[in-house]
């Protein structure tokens, strides 16, 4: 837990550095200068969102909600609604993203937008058939 926090720490202050890069350092170039915002934003929104959720967490959290939430997290049937609501959205978007990967490629986008969308189609390809074998051989 402590990890986590000294992590998030790290990241707000790496995040802020990178700002103060963007508007002291990199004020000719404008694609380090985008690069350090859009980075350091990222950054800064990521680890300050984890913190003030820690803090929530820790003020609201008490023994019998801890114990309410380890049942429900192994509870048999979320699980299965948890497996089952996996399959049905890798179901409903692989049609999505080939539909979106093959109008990209015809409407003539540019040619990484379309490579790009073509991995995530074969990313989740691999990861559907690597899901597949793992849990074969576990169950």
């Amino acid at each position: 837990m402590q990890k986590n926090i000294l992590f998030s720490i790290f990241g707000l202050v790496i995040g802020i550095v990178l700002i103060l890069l963007a508007v002291f350092v990199f004020t000719g170039s404008t694609t380090l200068n985008g690069a350090c915002y859009g980075i350091g934003a990222a950054l800064i929104a990521l680890s300050a969102g984890f913190l003030i959720g820690k803090s929530v967490i820790k003020s609201v959290e008490t023994p019998e909600t801890l114990k309410i939430q380890a049942i429900e997290v192994n509870d048999e049937r979320n699980i299965r609604i948890r497996e089952r609501a996996g399959w049905n959205t890798v179901r409903i978007f692989t049609p999505v993203l080939c539909f979106l990967t093959l109008a990209s490629a015809l409407i003539g986008v540019e040619l990484y937008v379309t490579l790009a969308a073509c991995g995530l189609v074969i990313l989740l390809a691999g990861l559907s058939i690597g899901s597949q074998i793992y849990y074969d051989k576990r169950l």
